[in-house]
């Protein structure tokens, strides 16, 4: 087989298809490199959207199936020539080239597909085989695990769908949506259809407890800086539901990520045993295709997918992500108008209760930069704190929110605790090494009055002991109950979805859920301007 660099895209000028690599498979032609990205297919939505914003001379140019996109620098492909350029910006385009000199084939949709099909053939299968190869042997490598795959209704969890059942042989794999409530309406449209066309594929749905809207209206609205979103409306509902499942040997799970996708995932090892979800094993069959791979795999599969991609959507997922381009942003308003004026009412008045100086600004760009918390509640994130006259070792911290019922599960996790008194009025419990039961601290706790007062016994470690447990007062008050501590921990002793619980027989006060940085907090602390 010739060589292949996903990297790039290559063009049989014989065939009038994109390659993998560097030869045609049907007419066995030497390719050309054309672009140093992978490119993706154009569908007549998105044509259609184009031709509201391009030369009238470039119309016969666009045409589904004969027209490609470089998405890292939007530029149109057709019959492997660059004929225009998009600033997603402003929405304007630039011609790259003279119409007359690039022109469709005149063919059909079934002729189109079966070339390429052909023209590529060896090169999918390569894949295909390696990564249901690598399915079957991550199986047999982590038996017991419940075996699913992570599925968000996008195009490369679609492939890896595919790809599973595929290795597998059967389609009664279990499949999990990791639901945010703010997911594109198409995505939702798809999860539908998806179901009726693998009815004997057991799927199921995380979703968070909070509201997103009135979570933004406290913490803020998330920001590339403050993204709290993914830990609070994802993650935690996820690791939950997954606990719930298999709380003894943990879950297997497959998913889409590739490394192509940012810098960030260019790092992600294919298996990962270490990341937000405890008991998870993680495992990405196609971590190393490109974007053209997927679409192809998808076309000459002619698998169903998400109807998001076919109006232009490079992406899909939140729908409100601050990642999304500006491109995806002016895509929104075109497709979900009524969604995208929700949004920017919310931001016009968040920005307003926040005493943003340009509010029309801040709901167009400013709230995906947000660095700080101005406006917001960030006093629950500032502990009143003063020395007990009663003792040199103590200090009487005032809590100004917060349910001050929970101090002694926020404390649990410093360490074994015993009560010594307990009313309607306040309690009185020690909190011990977990090693060797020295006492570290006594806690009184004034339910009235909302006072703690902590004597520190310890000497050594103390002002360490003393931050971690200020740290823990501090998430009191400011708590939502996102989950985002309990998703943290190892013993799987914390509740915290809707409320804060912790088991005292399971706690190993192994401090991971104190260690973890709490989503709320670092959204509600002031940290510069908006």
């Amino acid at each position: 087989m010739s060589k292949r660099n996903l990297g790039r895209t290559y063009w049989c000028h014989t065939c009038h298809v994109p390659l993998m690599g560097d030869a045609c498979l049907s007419c066995g032609s030497k390719a050309k490199d054309i672009c140093s990205a992978a490119i993706v297919p154009v569908f007549t939505p998105e044509i259609q959207y184009l031709k509201k914003r391009v030369d009238p001379s470039l119309y016969p140019l666009l045409k589904e199936g004969e027209i490609w996109l470089s998405p890292g620098n939007c530029t149109y492909y057709c019959q492997g020539v660059p004929v225009l350029k998009l600033v997603a910006g402003n929405g304007k385009a630039t011609p790259l080239t003279d119409p007359e000199q690039v022109k469709p084939l005149n063919r059909s949709k079934k002729t189109w597909l079966r070339t390429l099909q052909k023209a590529n053939k060896g090169y999918m299968e390569h894949l295909q085989y390696e990564a249901e190869d690598f399915i079957r042997s991550t199986i047999a490598s982590f038996k017991g695990r419940t075996a699913m795959v992570s599925f968000s209704g996008g195009k490369d969890s679609t492939v890896v769908s595919h790809l599973v059942m595929g290795a597998l042989g059967r389609s009664d794999v279990l499949h999990i949506f990791g639901d945010t409530s703010i997911e594109f309406p198409d995505t939702y449209g798809y999860l539908e259809e998806f179901q009726r066309r693998h009815p004997l594929t057991p799927f199921i749905r995380s979703k968070s407890k909070l509201d997103f809207f009135k979570t933004a209206e406290q913490i803020g609205p998330p920001s590339r800086i403050l993204r709290w979103c993914c830990t609070t409306h994802k993650t935690n509902p996820l690791s939950s539901l997954i606990d719930s499942m298999s709380p003894e040997k943990g879950v297997l799970t497959f998913d889409g990520v590739r490394k192509s996708e940012s810098t960030r995932r260019s790092d992600y090892p294919r298996i990962s045993k270490k990341h937000k979800i405890a008991r998870e094993v993680l495992a990405r069959p196609i971590i190393e295709w490109s974007d053209l791979a997927v679409w192809l795999y998808i076309l000459t599969h002619q698998i169903a997918f998400n109807r998001a991609y076919k109006f232009g959507f490079r992406r899909v997922g939140c729908l409100y992500c601050p990642f999304n381009s500006d491109w995806s942003q002016n895509m929104i308003k075109y497709r979900y108008p009524a969604k995208g004026r929700k949004w920017h009412r919310f931001l016009v008045g968040q920005a307003e209760r926040m005493n943003h100086p340009n509010p029309e600004n801040f709901a167009d760009q400013g709230w995906r930069t947000r660095a700080g918390g101005r406006g917001l509640d960030h006093y629950k994130t500032i502990l009143e704190a003063t020395p007990c006259a009663l003792s040199d070792s103590a200090v009487m911290y005032q809590l100004v929110n917060g349910d001050v019922h929970l101090v002694n599960h926020f404390l649990r996790p410093m360490g074994p605790q015993s009560m010594v008194s307990q009313d309607d009025f306040s309690e009185i419990f020690l909190i011990h090494d977990p090693k060797s039961n020295e006492i570290l601290a006594s806690v009184e706790v004034g339910f009235e009055d909302h006072a703690v007062r902590i004597n520190y016994l310890l000497k050594k470690w103390r002002r360490l002991f003393q931050q971690r447990i200020e740290k823990q007062l501090k998430k009191l008050q400011a708590c939502i109950f996102c989950g985002a501590c309990a998703a943290a921990c190892k013993a799987k002793a914390l509740e915290a979805d809707g409320c804060f619980v912790v088991d005292p027989d399971k706690c190993r006060s192994c401090l991971s859920c104190v260690k973890h940085r709490c989503p709320v907090i670092k959204s509600l602390n002031y940290k510069g301007m908006n």
